[in-house]
């Protein structure tokens, strides 16, 4: 393996570990302060607290990839881009997750409910930087096959399954929405507006938010995916002043770490990995941890009342949150958990460290499980009609010796095609090329009758890139076989 491919790997690892680890902890103590003195640094002017990025950068490359691809490549390769992209997403969040899962237990204990949210937001980071990725491409260790005949029925099961999934979340949340706001109406008590708007004020929001009461809530929650058209909603319920406080700090909570857009990420995470059980487990748990970080802020450094008082607020609003919606409301499964963390919490440190740690492995392992979505030699890959494939040029160099041969004779072509032809292949669901040139390595310019290609080999890799009108458009492969160096470098000397 290349080292300087590593090194770039490590480099990436610890720059963003490092990132996470920073923005975490300015963000962690700055909600403390907040908590403590009960307003903001007016220095920072800060109106948001989410770590680093938002939850939202995730769709917007996947968007950003297809419309790249598309434009420049043609709809069908933007299409497979952004498939490609899908399926190494689907094995890196299913895998990521369920570690998550096994170790959650024990980080819970350990580490702040901040940082365990946090956590599962750690993939998004994955690609803000597609460019770092495609310089440190390593050749996946483990490979996930799609049988041949099975992956195109497969695929579209994934597919309509990924769809249905979000589409239903979708509705679901909107018919959720229209009937919340369908008879709400404004706050009227002056008193509890003006409290609204002073702690609207200490967050440093752009602008206050309308305040809603509305007879189809059960809980305090806050609605919208977007500035303009949240609302925060209360129930028909009286409330103390104390406790419309502490309702209050909650939901603002939510607003500053733009926690709607983490549960968009999430539904996204679920409509990929749809069929994985473990992946609906994780999303609750996330969803909980969500909502721990925030009681964690709430009653920071509170009285023993106000916990008191907060914990009450918690059973009376017990119930399961609905749709995209961060609330105040406690399912059944999380209300022992989150009344424990608010009447008796105990001493966890910020979790900054195993934040940095764990999003350097992240790094460090990403793209070490790949998916095959075809396999077989490479006569049959991409040289079904082998006859047709002429040799234009063919250089192949193995650290010790070099050769290089161009419009070769036709039984040098014919053996050259042959020899390449019966390579063993698998197609990698990745739109990488080679980054690891070190000899052994092969290149070559091939016609297959209707387009030119460009032929790259190594002993681990190979791939294949078509030259369209200025397009290329590459196809990775991982060399299943022994390649014949001392049998290349004697047809091209």
């Amino acid at each position: 393996m290349n080292n300087i491919v590593w090194s770039c790997r490590l480099f990436a690892a610890a720059l963003l570990a490092v990132g996470v680890a920073y923005c975490f902890r300015r963000e962690w103590k700055y909600e403390r302060q907040v908590a403590l003195t009960g307003c903001a640094a007016r220095s920072e002017e800060k109106r948001t607290t989410e770590v680093w990025l938002s939850p939202w950068i995730l769709p917007f490359m996947m968007a950003a990839y297809w419309l790249i691809y598309s434009l420049f490549l043609g709809p069908a390769a933007g299409a497979t881009v952004l498939l490609e992209f899908s399926l190494h997403l689907l094995v890196l969040l299913s895998l990521y997750f369920a570690v998550l899962l096994l170790a959650l237990p024990l980080l819970r204990r350990t580490i702040s409910a901040r940082a365990c949210a946090t956590l599962w937001l750690l993939p998004i980071f994955l690609y803000y930087n597609t460019m770092v990725w495609r310089d440190t491409f390593v050749p996946p260790l483990v490979v996930i096959p799609i049988p041949n005949g099975l992956a195109p029925l497969l695929l579209w099961i994934w597919l309509a399954g990924a769809g249905a999934v979000a589409l239903w979340h979708l509705i679901s949340h909107l018919r959720f929405r229209r009937r919340l706001l369908q008879d709400a109406r404004p706050v009227e008590d002056k008193a509890v507006w003006n409290l609204w708007a002073e702690e609207c004020h200490l967050a440093l929001l752009r602008r206050y938010l309308p305040l809603l009461v509305s007879p189809a809530a059960t809980s305090p929650l806050t609605i919208g995916l977007f500035g303009r058209t949240m609302r925060t909603v209360l129930p028909e319920r009286d409330y103390t002043l104390d406790q419309y406080r502490l309702i209050f700090r909650h939901e603002l909570r939510h607003v500053q770490r733009q926690d709607i857009a983490t549960k968009c990420f999430y539904l996204l995470c679920k409509s990929l990995c749809w069929f994985n059980p473990l992946m609906w487990v994780a999303i609750r748990k996330a969803s909980a941890d969500l909502e721990l970080s925030c009681d964690e802020m709430v009653v920071y450094g509170a009285e023993d009342d106000t916990r008191r008082e907060y914990a009450s607020l918690l059973l009376e609003s017990a119930g399961d949150e609905r749709g995209l919606t961060p609330c105040l409301s406690a399912s059944a499964s999380s209300l022992r958990r989150r009344l424990k963390g608010v009447v008796a919490p105990a001493e966890r440190t910020s979790g900054t460290v195993v934040l940095g740690l764990i999003m350097a492995a992240l790094v460090l392992c990403s793209g070490l499980v790949g998916v095959s979505t075809a396999s077989g030699t490479a006569g049959e890959l991409f040289f079904p009609d082998r006859e047709e494939v002429s040799v234009q040029s063919v250089s192949v160099w193995t650290g010790t010796d070099d050769g290089y041969i161009e419009d070769p004779s036709p039984a040098v072509n014919q053996a050259l095609v042959e020899e390449l032809s019966a390579l063993r292949l698998t197609r990698l669901a990745t739109d990488q090329n080679i980054t690891d040139k070190e000899s052994p390595f092969l290149a070559g310019f091939l016609y297959d009758g209707e387009e030119m290609l460009y032929l790259e080999l190594t002993d681990s890799l190979c791939c294949l890139t078509t030259l369209d009108d200025g397009k290329e458009i590459p196809v990775l492969y991982r060399v299943d076989g022994p390649v014949d160096w001392d049998g290349l470098l004697t047809l091209v000397k």
